[in-house]
């Protein structure tokens, strides 16, 4: 992993684009998600967190204090508020909510594979697998066997 996170900032998730080119004239072309269902994302939103998250180094290659990664830092990742576009609706921003919920779980999977998950405590792991998404339960389950694995 190339990134070195920094304690009190959150850990820059890139924004999924649906957007794609159609040769040969290069034309933007959007996917229209109007008639998709709500949940189209969830599993792309926690692959891009997974993606984030392995970019962190490896728990034995954190000497550096700054690269140390606490359960303080995990857990602020969990409710942070990336920028989102102006949503006037309710319904828009807890979507938006909805999706880091799921990047998230898949951090929580790569921080398990980068062996860095055993810095959160029992009620943690709890609070996840009761009230989390089904990604999170995914991330936290499959992070802490790959983590326990070594």
């Amino acid at each position: 992993g190339n990134l070195r996170p920094i304690p009190a900032e959150p850990l820059p998730l890139p924004k999924i684009s649906l957007v794609g080119r159609v040769p040969p004239t290069n034309a933007m072309l959007a996917l229209d998600t109007t008639e998709c269902p709500a949940d189209l994302k969830m599993w792309p939103d926690f692959n891009n967190g997974v993606a984030a998250g392995l970019r962190i180094p490896l728990e034995k290659d954190a000497d550096e204090l700054l690269s140390k990664i606490t359960r303080t830092w995990i857990v602020y990742n969990r409710n942070v508020s990336q920028p989102q576009q102006n949503q006037n609706s309710s319904n828009g921003a807890q979507e938006g909510q909805q999706d880091l919920g799921h990047a998230h779980g898949g951090l929580l999977m790569a921080l398990g594979l980068r062996g860095h998950l055993t810095t959160l405590e029992m009620t943690d792991i709890f609070d996840y697998l009761t009230q989390g998404t089904v990604t999170t339960t995914v991330g936290v389950l499959l992070g802490m066997a790959a983590n326990m694995r070594g």
